[in-house]
């Protein structure tokens, strides 16, 4: 039976897109701006990169404009490390600060909150050097260091925080399998070291702020977590253990230390044995409760081409936001989720007639409406075209068009832009499909 509805998302639902610094600057050394792992890395791999990207470092006004056309409620984008801290420590650049000044100020202007993101992959170069990056447990007093900073300049202008983008990509591909900067092909147990290093970083950052700057700046703080979803090859216990398997070393390796207990899942210390590394009860009290909201991404880098195999397990992998929301709900103690990534991508050859992305949204809006899952916001990704990481330019995932070619990067909405701009205007849309319950969702 087919179901025509229109309905709306809860009131004050948050719309909107997001960035990533690496993906979109450019300016790669203007204004002292360090080198990162991923300048360096592209570097090796293919000589463009991200040295212009989308050219946004000087472009503010142009990319805003765009957030002003689509009328979104929220801006997601990361700060440069390198950019404020071109040695990875103090000093801090001025240019830096201006930079993300300026941008913050236009945001206020125009009534769009910034989610920003502290680390989304690039690491500074130097820190790499000198301390083998998130292989050293000095990193995470390091990263609590550039925290400080951007909280002390920009934190009374920033309501959502992220402390870093996609944790298992970083520690699984940049230092086990080393298919992503900074490179390190150190297999399962430096790339577990990482994660650990990782976490206690993250944990730092959030009582950081919330001893220090929550009192006076009254912001929410996460750690952006990537998923997947599966679902079994036979219907049978082992399968479906399996399943649980493959989230608890991908999604769970992350949220369950945070959102549970200060612990890894029991399938890892179980299946990993001396692989993994242990928290002290001291770490496992200090890292419990470091989020204050889900923060959960879902689409084309980790769900769809990041994915180590492995960690499938056999079964089989699955394109349903709406099963793994219901998972993270059952699973999390219903937390409150933010989605702060969903995406798709087309050819890199598309240019303003692409594909429309309709799926996310009735996959989220099925999941308030009748799985009672607490979704409050969502982010579509990306803004603009941009520098796709392994991909380079041969793929587009953004809602404006980028011309690479023009010395102004032309900006151009793209029709999935006027699909979201019609979608945000009415906080609605029309479903003309089957709703099932969670429980028959594929």
């Amino acid at each position: 039976m087919a179901l025509f509805l229109y309905d709306t998302f809860p009131a004050g639902f948050l719309w909107g897109a997001g960035s990533a610094a690496y993906q979109a600057e450019g300016g790669w050394r203007q204004d002292g701006k360090g080198a990162s792992v991923w300048d360096t890395f592209a570097h090796r791999a293919a000589p463009a990169g991200g040295d212009v990207a989308s050219d946004s470092y000087n472009n503010l006004f142009r990319d805003t404009e765009g957030l002003r056309h689509l009328g979104v409620s929220h801006y997601r984008f990361s700060l440069s490390w390198a950019r404020l801290l071109p040695n990875g420590t103090a000093p801090p650049s001025p240019a830096g600060l201006a930079h993300y000044g300026r941008l913050l100020a236009r945001l206020r202007q125009l009534g769009v909150q910034p989610v920003v993101t502290l680390y989304h992959w690039d690491l500074p170069q130097r820190l790499q050097d000198a301390y083998g990056g998130w292989a050293s447990p000095a990193l995470a007093e390091l990263f609590r260091d550039y925290a400080e900073l951007c909280f002390r300049h920009f934190g009374g202008q920033v309501r959502y925080w992220l402390t870093m983008d996609n944790p298992y990509v970083v520690a699984w591909h940049g230092y086990a399998t080393g298919w992503l900067p900074p490179g390190v092909k150190g297999g399962p147990p430096l790339g577990y070291r990482a994660a650990h290093n990782l976490l206690r970083a993250h944990a730092k950052v959030w009582h950081l702020y919330n001893d220090r700057f929550r009192p006076s700046q009254g912001g929410q703080l996460s750690i952006a977590l990537s998923s997947h979803w599966i679902t079994p090859q036979t219907m049978t216990e082992q399968d479906i253990q399996e399943c649980q398997k493959s989230l608890d070393f991908v999604l769970g390796w992350f949220a369950k230390p945070i959102f549970i207990d200060g612990d890894y899942p029991e399938s890892m210390k179980s299946n990993l044995s001396s692989l993994l590394p242990e928290f002290s009860d001291a770490e496992k009290k200090y890292i419990k409760g470091t989020a204050d909201f889900f923060a959960l991404s879902f689409g084309a880098t980790l769900s769809f081409q990041l994915l180590d195999s492995q960690m499938k397990f056999h079964q089989l992998e699955s394109l349903s936001l709406r099963q793994l929301l219901y998972w993270i709900s059952c699973e999390y103690n219903k937390p409150k989720i933010f989605i702060v990534e969903n995406s798709w991508f087309v050819s890199g050859s598309t240019k303003r007639d692409d594909q429309t992305f309709k799926e996310g949204f009735q996959e989220n809006f099925w999941s308030i409406r009748y799985d009672e899952v607490d979704v409050f916001g969502y982010t579509v990704w990306s803004l603009m075209d941009g520098f796709e990481w392994h991909r380079g330019y041969s793929i587009r995932r953004g809602l404006f068009y980028v011309d690479f070619q023009s010395h102004d990067k032309k900006f151009l909405p793209k029709s999935s832009a006027l699909f979201y701009q019609k979608l945000i205007e009415r906080n609605a849309a029309h479903f003309k499909e089957y709703i099932p319950s969670v429980h028959q969702a594929s």
